[in-house]
């Protein structure tokens, strides 16, 4: 459902509308805009950009809300549809949601968020190049592992363990999804760090200090967006934080229907990691995983 749509069903139920919350909603007040003559990159990025500006706004939380989830969905439609904003699609797409949850449980309206799933289905089908599904599958596997680690560290602390079978299983997915010459995972990998700093750490991918744990699973979310990125040309956190602008690739570069599912499949995996590294502490902050 739209934002306005849903703005419509608030003035149904007898919730006041200022006119302010109303001027900032375009086709409101006026502010209609003629979109037939934008690309899908170019219109999910307009209606991002402006959904971004509302949910960080001062607007009425149940307004924020709305316009959170929206940008939830456009952020991760510009994710899949512009060839040079994938990494900021989906970065974008999770931090709405994260805000999405947020105010949905300040209000009470928790029906209307949906949340991205961590998980691969066992019949998933993919046509990556085989470095991209490799790098996936060895991200997940190292958080697998380093979860497992974390968890014995913790007391068998049973969520820990099952975030360890879950990057496992989705590993084991992602290695046999498309063909390799050799499994992509290894057997063990580098524990020092996390055996001395089980609690707590600092991520040396930017400095923020944060549960290890979430560290763990944000690490992962970066790792694969490295990977999806550098087949598209581009750097994982390149952003265009300055406004809604497109490039010429952005704009012109039509996905095909493979392209489109198999970006939209890894974007929301990746997101889900990174909506639950923030779950397990990690700072929700847009310049730490953007720049």
């Amino acid at each position: 459902m739209s934002f306005v749509s849903l703005l419509c069903c608030v003035s149904l139920l007898g919730i006041p509308v200022s006119p302010a919350a109303a001027a900032a909603v375009p086709g409101i007040s006026g502010r209609g805009t003629d979109e037939s003559d934008l690309s899908a990159c170019e219109r999910a990025l307009s209606l991002g950009f402006g959904d971004l500006e509302r949910y960080q706004s001062a607007l009425p939380s149940y307004l924020r809300l709305f316009s959170a989830v929206d940008a939830q969905s456009r952020w991760h439609i510009a994710a899949v549809e512009c060839p040079q904003r994938f990494a900021e699609g989906t970065v974008r797409s999770a931090l709405a949601e994260d805000a999405a949850h947020a105010l949905a449980d300040r209000i009470g309206i928790t029906s209307v968020v949906s949340s991205s799933s961590a998980s691969v289905d066992d019949d998933l089908t993919m046509h990556v190049d085989a470095t991209t599904a490799a790098a996936l599958s060895l991200a997940e596997d190292r958080a697998g592992f380093a979860f497992e680690i974390l968890a014995s560290r913790h007391n068998a602390d049973a969520t820990l363990y099952r975030l360890s079978d879950q990057r496992k299983s989705n590993a084991q997915v992602l290695a046999t999804v498309v063909k390799q010459e050799s499994d992509p995972r290894q057997k063990i990998y580098a524990v020092d760090s996390l055996i001395a700093n089980p609690d707590e750490t600092t991520d040396p991918t930017n400095g923020l200090k944060a549960p290890t744990a979430a560290i763990v699973e944000m690490n992962c979310a970066l790792e694969q967006l490295d990977a999806v990125s550098a087949t598209n040309g581009t750097n994982a956190t390149e952003s265009n934080t300055a406004g809604s602008g497109t490039s010429s690739s952005d704009s012109t570069t039509t996905r095909t229907d493979t392209e489109i599912h198999d970006l939209s499949v890894i974007s929301s995996l990746i997101a889900a990691h990174i909506t639950t590294a923030i779950n397990l502490g990690y700072p929700a902050v847009e310049t730490a995983l953007l720049h």
